[in-house]
């Protein structure tokens, strides 16, 4: 497991840089490369899941700091939450965020933040934005 938790802290800066590129820019570049790095970023979304579900949520804060930068960038991007298998482990994932006996206001406020994150993942894919990766114009 000492192994596989360096593996994901050195993919998780990886992506925590790839999917800030991917929210300042929406040009077709970076719709491209969305879509090209999508399978290795479902991939790293799954292997987060199954490290979160195994902590709590004060853990998981405390692990990864910037984790909800990651998942609220992730979840304002329709060419991530085009697809199904992304938009479910995203939901999974923020779901390991939620604190079922909030001690404090921080707790609650974790709380209300993720429920509206997850809230707007699936909102977002209500909007019917799937086969975004195959060259429909940039949003």
């Amino acid at each position: 497991m000492a192994q596989d938790s360096v593996g994901l802290s050195s993919d998780y800066q990886f992506w925590m840089q790839k999917v800030s590129t991917w929210d300042q820019a929406s040009t077709v570049e970076t719709q491209q490369d969305t879509c090209l790095h999508l399978p290795r970023f479902q991939e790293f979304l799954r292997q987060m899941y199954e490290a979160l579900k195994e902590m709590d949520s004060n853990t998981v804060i405390e692990r990864f700091p910037t984790i909800g930068q990651l998942l609220a960038k992730t979840c304002r991007n329709p060419f991530i939450l085009a697809y199904d298998e992304s938009q479910k482990i995203l939901i999974w994932c923020l779901c390991c965020l939620i604190n079922k006996e909030p001690q404090n206001s921080g707790d609650s406020k974790l709380n209300s933040w993720t429920r509206v994150r997850r809230a707007l993942a699936l909102h977002c894919f209500e909007l019917n934005w799937s086969g975004c990766c195959f060259g429909s114009p940039v949003l």
